[in-house]
């Protein structure tokens, strides 16, 4: 019996052995299974994530390519206006410079000082066909006058220094406004 005995509990032993074996491998097992499992989980979801922004980042590339061709259509549309513009301001200059001012305008006096008289103030008006002229054409000064500043030793000899630059046989209007010495207007 002894001898039994032995090999059941050597056969004992190795079914105790074995079956720790099998514990051991079953929990490696899960172990590796539940490593595994949470891995999938992490992969796929940051798999999901990466998908996510792939996605924006394609919306954002195909908003900022219209955004790119609205603004090349923008520049077009601006630069033809630029272009519309500079031609017409290239009109308007040479429409200037070749259109007559409606009367004869010389020069503005210049020697029209004499050391010994007086300071005299004149308003010169033309107003003949200002009527058809743009309001910024630089004629349309002479409506409401200019003022000129003559000295002379008399009225008289001021406002002819005046006449010969601004006659009134081309339709200018000479008018008096006051002596700067007295502060008066006379005659002289």
């Amino acid at each position: 019996m002894s001898s039994l005995f032995n090999l059941d509990m050597m056969s004992l032993t190795y079914v105790l052995v074995a079956a720790a074996n099998l514990a051991l491998v079953l929990l490696i097992g899960n172990l590796t299974y539940e490593r595994a499992r949470d891995a999938w989980h992490s992969v796929s979801g940051r798999a999901n994530t990466l998908q996510t922004s792939l996605t924006d980042l394609q919306a954002s590339a195909e908003a900022a390519e219209r955004q790119s061709a609205e603004a090349d259509q923008n520049i077009g549309a601006a630069l033809k206006k630029l272009a519309a513009i500079e031609d017409e301001l290239e009109q308007l200059k040479k429409r200037h410079e070749e259109e007559p001012l409606p009367f004869v305008y010389r020069v503005t006096p210049t020697e029209n000082f004499d050391p010994g008289g007086a300071i005299w103030e004149f308003l010169v008006q033309h107003d003949e066909g200002l009527q058809e002229i743009d309001a910024h054409h630089p004629a349309r000064q002479w409506v409401n006058g200019r003022h000129y500043l003559i000295q002379g030793a008399t009225q008289k000899a001021a406002q002819r220094q005046l006449e010969r630059h601004v006659p009134e046989s081309a339709g200018f209007r000479i008018t008096l406004l006051r002596n700067h010495d007295t502060g008066f207007a006379k005659a002289g």
